[in-house]
C-alpha cells in the first residue's frame, strides 16, 4: 500500500515565486500609491521582493497622478466660468483629499518640533503630539497661501507650459515634490528606532536617480527645457535644505521630515515657475 505521507505536500498559502519584473513593478506602484494617497487600490499580496524602498521610483508617478486630480478640479472650475483663484483653491482641496493631507501634516509637525523644542528629544516628542501648535499653524497657513497665490500668478500670466497648460504645472509639481523625498530618505539615518521613517527602507541611490529621471522627463515634456531645469534645481535645493535641518535639529530623518521635504519642494518649484511666468508679463 502506498504511503501517502511520503508524497510532497502542496501548501496553498505558500508565497508564490517572483514571476516577472513586470509583476514586481506593479506591486511597487501599488505600494507607493497605498503609502502616498487615499486612492483605493485593489487588494493585493506582495509576492516579489518589492518593498517601500524599492518602490521609490514610482513616487513621482503617483505624485503626477495626484497632480492630475488637481488639474481636473482646476479645469472643471474654469469650464464653469470661475476665475483662477477659486479654481486653484478647488484644485488644492482636491489634491489634499486625494492624499489625506499626508505631506501637509508632516510639514506642520516638523515646524512644531523644530521650532518649539529646545533639545533633540523634546523636538521629537513634540512632533508626535497630534495637537497643532503655533509654528505648525503658521507653516501650514503659509504653505497653503503660497501654493494658492503662486498658482494664481502662473495661471494669470501670458506664459503657459508648452504641453498641457496648467495641467502640466499640477502634474509636474506633483512628480517633482515626491522625488524630493528621496534625498533625505537616502542620505539620512532614522532619527528614531520606530515610526514610518524607520520602517521605510532607504532606497538605493540608483532608484532615487531613476525617480528624479522620471520627474525630470515629465517636466521636460510638460514645461519645456528651461523651466524643467529650473524646477529640477529648485527641487534639489529645497530637499537638501530640509535634509540639513533634519540632521542638524533631529539627528536624522523622520516621516514628518520626509513630508516637509515634499512640501517645501513644491513651494520652491512653484516659485521658480512663477518667476518664469512673471518674466513674460500679464496676458
Amino acid at each position: 500500500m502506498l504511503d501517502k505521507t511520503t508524497e510532497p505536500q502542496h501548501d496553498p498559502y505558500a508565497r508564490a515565486k517572483p514571476s516577472t519584473p513586470l509583476r514586481r513593478m506593479g506591486e511597487e506602484l501599488l505600494l507607493a500609491t497605498t503609502l502616498l494617497t487615499r486612492i483605493p487600490v485593489p487588494r493585493f499580496t506582495v509576492q516579489t521582493k518589492a518593498d517601500l524602498g524599492s518602490a521609490f521610483w514610482a513616487y513621482p508617478l503617483v505624485g503626477a497622478g495626484v497632480g492630475a486630480v488637481g488639474a481636473l478640479a482646476f479645469a472643471a472650475c474654469v469650464a464653469l466660468g470661475l476665475s483662477a483663484l477659486p479654481a486653484v483653491v478647488a484644485a488644492l482641496v482636491a489634491m489634499t483629499f486625494a492624499t489625506g493631507a499626508f505631506h501637509e501634516d508632516g510639514l506642520a509637525d516638523f515646524a512644531d518640533g523644530v521650532g518649539g523644542g529646545l533639545t533633540r528629544d523634546k523636538k521629537l516628542t513634540i512632533m508626535r503630539d497630534s495637537r497643532l501648535g503655533t509654528y505648525g499653524s503658521v507653516a501650514l497657513i503659509g504653505y497653503l497661501l503660497l501654493s494658492a497665490t503662486l498658482l494664481v500668478e502662473i495661471a494669470s500670466s501670458s506664459w503657459q507650459p508648452q504641453f498641457g497648460g496648467m495641467a502640466a504645472v499640477f502634474i509636474c509639481v506633483g512628480a517633482l515634490q515626491r522625488a524630493a523625498i528621496g534625498i533625505p530618505l537616502a542620505l539620512l539615518q532614522p532619527a528614531r528606532s520606530d515610526g514610518l521613517a524607520f520602517e521605510t527602507p532607504a532606497p538605493r541611490i540608483r532608484i532615487v536617480g531613476l525617480a528624479f529621471a522620471i520627474a525630470a522627463v515629465l517636466s521636460l515634456i510638460g514645461l519645456g527645457p528651461g523651466a524643467a531645469a529650473s524646477t529640477l534645481a529648485a527641487t534639489i535645493m529645497a530637499a537638501l535644505g530640509v535634509t540639513w535641518m533634519s540632521q542638524r535639529y533631529l539627528g536624522g530623518r523622520t516621516g514628518d521630515a520626509l513630508g516637509t521635504s515634499a512640501s517645501i519642494a513644491a513651494i520652491a518649484v512653484l516659485f521658480a515657475l512663477a518667476v518664469i511666468a512673471k518674466s513674460h508679463g500679464a496676458p
